[in-house]
């Protein structure tokens, strides 16, 4: 009974060693059938019309307590602009965040001005594109 207690531990040892080279094994094997593109933040989706868009999530404090969470969709036209679209997301996230102007923002924020904040963010998003994106829908718009 000694001796069972003795080599639990080796025994424990094994079990996971082997259980961790066969996930290893599994990932190999369908490492081609893995789409990141689903685990990844920046999602690419189809809505009901079968039109491709890519979701953006931007939060931003506008003054010292009221804060800005929105979610956008951007929907692309094909391949390369979605591509452009993919490599250059946070760059227009950090351009939204940075040069957008806070004030002006706040006012449109209040007075539900959504044609005057969707017009800066496509001049944010097109200045970073290479094929002009025409709309974007918000997904959600939350203002506290």
């Amino acid at each position: 009974m000694m001796r069972f207690y003795e080599n639990k531990g080796k025994v424990l040892a094994i079990v996971v060693f082997v259980l961790m080279v066969i996930c290893v094994a599994v990932i190999l094997y369908h490492n081609e059938q893995i789409n990141f593109e689903n685990i990844s933040m920046l999602t690419q989706k189809k809505d009901h019309n079968g039109s491709n868009y890519i979701k953006c999530q931007l939060f931003s404090n506008l003054g010292t307590q009221n804060y800005l969470t929105l979610e956008m969709a951007i929907p692309y036209e094909n391949k390369t602009q979605c591509d452009d679209l993919t490599q250059n997301i946070e760059r227009i996230k950090s351009d939204m965040l940075t040069n957008i102007n806070q004030e002006e923002m706040k006012n449109w924020v209040r007075m539900r001005d959504f044609v005057a904040i969707k017009g800066e963010l496509l001049k944010v998003i097109n200045k970073h594109t290479k094929q002009p994106i025409e709309h974007i829908y918000f997904d959600s718009f939350l203002y506290q």
